[in-house]
């Protein structure tokens, strides 16, 4: 299938607008200025305004490929005064951090917008509309990020190297706003408004457009992003309860047994049941389920690392009855009885968290260095002749963290060891765990990425049931 791609180059080396990468909207608005400002306005015709209701209603979100930027120096400008009085000064003070362009040559691209189209044969003739009017276009965000574009259309992604992929998805860790259908048509109608917001009775304030769609983005090379809920431990007669570190996958169970038997209440498929919460996927499928995390208390000198709350966490790209399923446990698990299978009676309950700033944010907030809590099992032995080989242990490391979704691009460095890297927390040998995963090595690891990556990070054999998480120093 071809793809359309808009490719935006700026004059200057920096951006000021509110956001980067720029939404898709503001593309869209850029262009249409440009191509109806001055002179230009007087070569509008059909063929533009099919062009630009094409783009508006492609089916698609497109992808943005951004380049590399960082924070310039802060400084301060001043603007007119908008609430003037004529007691007061005419002039504003207003701070700026501009956004600087870190080109990795001169001609390279600042932001290419791509879409995978759907067969249609009026593309071509599109893409010629669009190219004219691209060459109109005057700046994108501020008045002063003076740029051009181009349109292209190819058979293949044929991206640039040395820019960053940001991609639709569901879960994505910001919004942006795009077109959608009618939004044209709409653009018009807010401009004629501004145009007579001016009159006896007064100023029409209310002119800006609102018709757009807001679409979630991620950065490619981070991990997806992961939905969760959170419960803590109760007695079955209410009072707080603390499980030792080393019962993490026995208190998994508990949490296993007890999603499975809330969601047969509701009458929910059990084939779907079995795979999505008991974790009997097929072989091509192994991580899509539901992940049971106990977390062990963190963070301080004399911290015990007693269990005394649990996330509940679905996994990357989770739609549908997938995620409405956390919204469903939310609800019922509130006030439940937690029971090992084959047991008579209950050993916990689950409870709302009262205050999440305590220890939630060493296993959720984004941090460049990660550390196991409960240590990773390898899939496979990282012994060479009777001996730890270095070589053959980051390696499946990195196996393993690329199994649980962790781009190998997004890593700077790995540690690894079998002492404990948290205070309260025991040995890699001193965890339980199922008697499959027995004879599997464990250890103790640290992962430092490039870039901050948000919670949780989980890795290895058991990431499912309480190993091989990681918390953030902080």
């Amino acid at each position: 299938m071809p793809y359309l791609s808009i490719v935006i180059r700026f004059l200057d080396d920096r951006f000021h607008g509110a956001e980067w990468p720029p939404a898709p909207s503001r593309l869209f608005q850029a262009l249409l200025a440009g191509a109806k400002t001055g002179a230009a306005g007087l070569r509008w015709g059909p063929s533009q305004q099919q062009a630009m209701q094409w783009l508006e209603s492609l089916p698609a979100a497109p992808s943005i490929y951004a380049c590399p930027t960082r924070f310039a120096q802060p400084y301060q400008t001043f603007v007119p005064n908008n609430s003037l009085k004529q007691t007061e000064i005419t002039k504003t003070a207003k701070p700026l951090t501009p956004t600087l362009l870190q080109r990795q040559h001169p001609d390279s691209p600042d932001l290419i917008y791509r879409w995978l189209l759907p067969e249609a044969p009026t593309a071509s003739q599109h893409a010629v509309a669009l190219d004219e009017i691209a060459a109109r276009l005057l700046a994108l965000g501020w008045g002063q990020d003076l740029a051009t574009a181009t349109v292209h259309l190819s058979p293949d992604d044929d991206t640039p190297p040395g820019l960053d992929a940001f991609v639709p998805a569901a879960t994505g860790s910001f919004s942006r706003a795009a077109p959608q259908p009618g939004t044209l048509a709409h653009l018009e109608e807010r401009y004629v408004a501004f145009r007579r917001r001016i009159t006896a009775q007064g100023i029409d304030p209310f002119t800006r457009p609102t018709l757009f769609e807001t679409l979630r983005y991620r950065r490619a090379a981070d991990p997806e992003p992961r939905r969760h809920i959170e419960f803590s431990l109760e007695t079955p007669d209410g009072e707080p309860l603390a499980v030792p570190w080393q019962q993490a996958q026995t208190v998994a169970a508990w949490l296993r047994a007890a999603c499975r038997r809330a969601l047969l209440e509701e009458g929910l498929d059990t084939d779907w049941i079995d795979h999505y919460i008991s974790g009997h996927t097929s072989e091509e499928n192994l991580g899509h389920r539901l992940s049971f995390l106990p977390l062990p208390s963190i963070g301080h000198a004399h911290s015990g690392g007693a269990i005394r709350r649990v996330l509940i966490v679905s996994p990357p790209g989770a739609a549908g009855q997938d995620l409405d399923a956390l919204d469903w446990l939310r609800i019922k698990l509130a006030g439940w009885l937690l029971t090992a299978e084959g047991a008579d009676q209950p050993h916990a309950a689950l409870a709302p968290i009262a205050d999440l700033s305590k220890v939630l944010p060493f296993y959720l907030e984004p941090a460049r260095v990660w550390r196991t809590v409960t240590p990773v099992i390898l899939h496979g032995h990282n012994t060479q002749r009777g001996r730890i080989s270095l070589t053959k242990t980051d390696r499946l490391l990195r196996q393993t963290l690329e199994a649980a979704g962790v781009p190998a691009a997004a890593i700077a460095a790995i540690t690894f060891q079998t002492a404990p890297l948290w205070p309260g927390c025991g040995a890699a040998a001193q965890i339980r765990c199922p008697q499959h995963l027995e004879g599997w090595p464990r250890l103790h690891v640290q992962i430092e990425f490039h870039a901050r990556q948000p919670g949780p990070v989980l890795a290895g054999l058991g990431r499912h049931y309480g190993l091989g998480l990681f918390a953030a120093p902080g």
